[in-house]
């Protein structure tokens, strides 16, 4: 029987497994594995930015006061994506780039969204890891990211959401998947636990809309979110018909196309005999709709 999932919005539990399906989902078909082991690797503290292998030495700091300590090592955003700040405190950096998407520029809009949620990841309770090492290593990080985001004002993290919809709403597709992974007001929550709240219903359809669009775009990982989304039943109404459809869809996108067995492994126990063929059909016209160059 296909188990039921749970969408993890807004922690740093979160970010770890974003982190690592986003190394998955999005590298090329050739250097992905075809066994979902990866997926484990979060929960064990292996996201590849906590790598201790990967961690050289920390470069002297640069002379000009606006400047902090060179980065030893990518700061990745709440989303699992690099976070360049040129050498910058985060402070100075959101505020740049503040003034140059007040004037219309949605590349701004998105680094500053970038740059806040990584530093609002470093404000979130520490994940558990299984090896202490690395979590050791983990705890350096966020302490280092803490210090560099020591004079972001509780009014530029929460800013963030709103420049990240205006980077949505200009057609960013990592934006739109983004404002859906971040939760209800960028705040780690459950969804379900809130359902009537105006802003949690506000943002479960802004949410699901961004992703639609995204997968429209041919996003496979925006494609997938939907099937997840569709199964967990925490977004939008439990549908495992339609689960299975995006699921073929973000499969076909990635150029993978899911065999009937798999299915029926997968959405069989789920999804009744007599809709299982109009479940595959749905699936292939969104294939067809989102990705019509094939």
């Amino acid at each position: 029987m296909t188990a039921t999932r749970t969408i993890v919005f807004g922690s740093a539990a979160g970010a770890l497994v974003l982190a690592a399906a986003l190394a998955w989902l999005r590298a090329p078909a050739a250097v992905r594995p075809d066994a979902p082991a990866a997926a484990a690797a979060p929960a064990q503290g292996g996201a590849r930015w906590l790598d201790p292998a990967m961690l050289p030495a920390v470069a002297p700091a640069p002379a000009r006061a606006d400047f902090v300590t060179a980065d030893a090592m990518p700061i990745y955003g709440r989303n699992g994506r690099p976070v360049d700040f040129g050498g910058k405190d985060a402070a100075r950096y959101i505020d740049e780039r503040a003034a140059a998407a007040r004037t219309g520029d949605m590349r701004a809009a998105y680094q500053l969204y970038q740059a806040a949620s990584a530093c609002a990841a470093a404000a979130e309770p520490l994940p558990e890891f299984a090896d202490p090492a690395q979590g050791e290593t983990f705890r350096r990080e966020r302490a280092r990211v803490a210090a560099l985001c020591a004079k972001v004002s509780p009014v530029q993290l929460q800013e963030r959401m709103r420049f990240l919809a205006r980077a949505a709403d200009a057609g960013n597709r990592d934006a739109q998947i983004d404002f859906f992974m971040e939760g209800p007001g960028g705040k780690p929550a459950d969804p379900t636990a809130s359902a009537d709240d105006p802003q949690v219903q506000q943002w479960k359809q802004q949410a699901l809309t961004y992703l639609q669009q995204a997968g429209n775009q041919c996003d496979h990982f925006a494609l997938g979110l939907l099937s997840n989304a569709y199964d967990a039943g925490q977004v939008v109404a439990r549908d495992p018909a339609r689960s299975m459809a995006y699921a073929i869809a973000a499969a076909d996108a990635r150029h993978r196309p899911l065999t009937e067995q798999q299915l029926r492994e997968r959405f069989g126990d789920e999804v009744a005999p007599a809709d299982f063929a109009a479940g595959v059909q749905a699936g292939a016209a969104l294939a067809h709709q989102a990705c019509p160059a094939g």
